[in-house]
């Protein structure tokens, strides 16, 4: 802008019939008016020369980047600003409106600040997998009796007198195997049981309690059962006869369907707890 200054401002002269320097004062204040515009309008000046930068006018950069419509150019974007792989986490304040699309259409619960996290792709195909809550989650147990479905329940693992478990971080469960002294027992074999009459037995002279379940019954080296009658041969062998046995873990005795002669040789082997 031209120097207002430099430009002579009309005044009355001092052999003009007035009264000069009063009439003048109005003048005066419009010429130091003009000294005010003139330097704000200089400041401004620097201003949009300082903007154009190295484009020569600021019309000449702002063309780089904005169409006429006021648009920003695609062209003119810095591609790494709106790559989400170049963000980081982070946090905002949501407003009203927002929140409640987080919280009542989406079905979030959340409150300001808001965490942001960035997320790659193998983690977003893995979480559309999931059904909300995760209510598809199912264990299944087969047990010998029946099918036991486990869904919408938490399942609580115990330890038994032979498992223990364990948990190791971040999310590793494992089942130990341990002995418990209800385990503790001690093994008889080979033992001729106690008789008087070659059917009702004991399996010793003092009538030891044995573990349920463990008594095993030979008859000239066939074991037989005490389920189901099993074929076994006489001694010496000419003939094959059934005979079962019933056990009588808490008394140490147990009685042959059939009472056997005199020349059978019958033995037994059985458990004795511990504990």
């Amino acid at each position: 802008m031209p120097d207002l200054s430099s430009i002579p401002v009309p005044q009355y002269a001092p052999n003009q019939p007035y009264h000069w320097e009063y009439d003048n004062l109005p003048l005066k204040a419009l010429a130091d008016r003009d000294e005010v515009i003139n330097g704000e309008v200089d400041n401004q000046t620097k201003i949009l020369v300082d903007a154009a930068g190295t484009q020569g006018t600021l019309a000449n950069r702002l063309n780089q980047s904005i169409d006429e419509d006021g648009n920003l150019k695609s062209s003119s974007i810095d591609e790494s600003l709106h790559n989400i792989a170049e963000h980081e986490d982070g946090t905002k304040n949501l407003t009203l409106d927002e929140l409640e699309y987080y919280n009542d259409t989406l079905g979030y619960t959340v409150s300001n600040p808001v965490s942001f996290v960035r997320m790659i792709e193998e983690e977003r195909s893995k979480l559309a997998l999931i059904s909300d809550e995760a209510t598809n989650l199912k264990i299944q147990v087969n047990i010998p009796s029946q099918i036991v479905l486990f869904e919408n329940e938490t399942i609580e693992l115990v330890d038994s007198d032979s498992i223990a478990w364990e948990v190791s971080a971040p999310n590793m469960v494992s089942a130990v195997l341990k002995v418990s002294t209800d385990f503790a027992h001690r093994h008889y074999y080979d033992l001729e049981p106690v008789t008087s009459d070659n059917e009702n037995y004991t399996v010793n002279s003092l009538a030891t309690p044995f573990i349920e379940g463990s008594l095993r019954v030979y008859i000239n080296g066939i074991r037989i059962s005490e389920e189901y009658s099993v074929y076994y041969p006489s001694n010496p062998i000419s003939t094959w006869s059934l005979n079962k046995f019933t056990p009588d873990h808490e008394n140490g005795a147990f009685v042959l369907d059939a009472a056997l002669s005199e020349d059978d040789i019958i033995r037994i082997d059985f458990d004795v707890s511990l504990t």
